[in-house]
């Protein structure tokens, strides 16, 4: 896709709205020509584009206010359906007259589909060209042609409350958004036994909807906790849980810990992604867990919770005085590691 990707970017002009998921990240590099805007429902995303110069947007998919504005839109699609389906409702609002929403991905990515329900939704052809094992979508706006029904998005932009969720916020655009992660369960599960004595602070690391704050608040309700994400629904979600329950403390945009002041933490609780996009990417561990161990203080903890076949204490040597497996079930393994 990268290299499909960079032709398509240094071909468009000032007017081009590169919508850029976590499959993009590769490309962000000094050299990359690109000149029109960014946008990204990923910080690390933006944060890559706004230091090698390129106009950036932070947000859940939220294109910019104004409309008719995009010459074209690029857009590698997203692992999520509901993200793609978002894209594919709006980017007519904001396309100019004859503008293009062009749509990448491999065949894997479901690209077939969302070439057709693009289609469907400009009231053109299936335009669907083959680059090798990539594939591109392109789909002009004729504003005398009537747009078709607007795709399935699980009316993506709302919060809501799903019944798994026992009264917590989630929303599509965040991984499992409508469950409760089986690992993070098995990880609150150990919370009484492994906390600091109070008074304490926390650090809830890649946060998600925030299940895992949540429980600890309950436990320890004057606790002042700082969760941080990577992704704009994960952070609108969390912010909306710490209201809801009172909790004190922050939520923060961030890849993994990046934003967090070091040696600031008496305990880190995380249960770290192991996916990236459509790939297994196996240094998200690493990152998080040197995340965990320069923003823990001295004789700190951390409580991780992983898939049984990620090597979690060979990882951490080197970083933790101690690593203790407490539990291996369910397919995850938990862990107490020390500072």
């Amino acid at each position: 896709m990268s290299t499909l990707l960079s032709q398509l970017l240094s071909n468009s002009d000032n007017d081009t709205l590169w919508i850029a998921d976590e499959n993009s990240k590769v490309l962000l590099k000094p050299g990359l020509h690109f000149r029109g805007i960014l946008l990204s429902n990923r910080w690390d995303i933006v944060h890559a584009a706004e230091q090698i110069g390129i106009s950036a947007l932070f947000s859940d998919f939220d294109l910019p206010a104004t409309e008719n504005t995009f010459s074209r839109i690029v857009y590698p699609v997203s692992k999520e359906k509901a993200a793609v389906h978002h894209v594919i409702n709006t980017a007519a609002e904001h396309l100019q007259e004859n503008g293009e929403l062009i749509l990448i991905g491999s065949k894997n990515s479901g690209i077939k589909t969302y070439a057709q329900k693009a289609a469907q939704r400009f009231g053109g052809g299936k335009n669907l060209q083959k680059h090798g094992t990539e594939y591109s979508s392109h789909n002009q706006l004729n504003r005398d042609a009537k747009l078709g029904a607007a795709l399935d998005d699980s009316n993506y932009r709302a919060l809501r409350k799903p019944d798994s969720l026992d009264g917590l916020f989630s929303k599509p655009g965040l991984f499992g958004w409508n469950k409760i992660d089986v690992g993070s369960a098995l990880l609150a599960q150990h919370f009484s036994e492994h906390l600091p004595k109070p008074p304490f602070n926390a650090l809830d690391l890649g946060c998600g909807f925030g299940y895992l704050s949540v429980q600890l608040a309950q436990l320890a309700p004057h606790t002042q906790i700082v969760a941080t994400d990577n992704n704009a629904a994960a952070l609108l979600a969390c912010q909306n849980n710490f209201d809801l329950h009172g909790i004190k403390g922050e939520v923060i945009a961030g890849d993994a810990g990046s934003q967090v002041t070091s040696a600031s933490v008496d305990i880190v609780i995380c249960n770290p992604p192991f996916h990236q996009g459509f790939q297994v990417e196996g240094d998200l561990t690493d990152r998080f867990l040197a995340d965990a161990a320069r923003t823990l203080k001295s004789g700190g903890s951390a409580l991780f919770v992983v898939n049984e076949f990620i090597p979690l204490a060979r990882k951490a040597e080197g970083l933790f005085r101690e690593v203790t497996l407490l539990e291996k079930a369910k397919g995850f393994c938990v862990f107490h590691l020390t500072k």
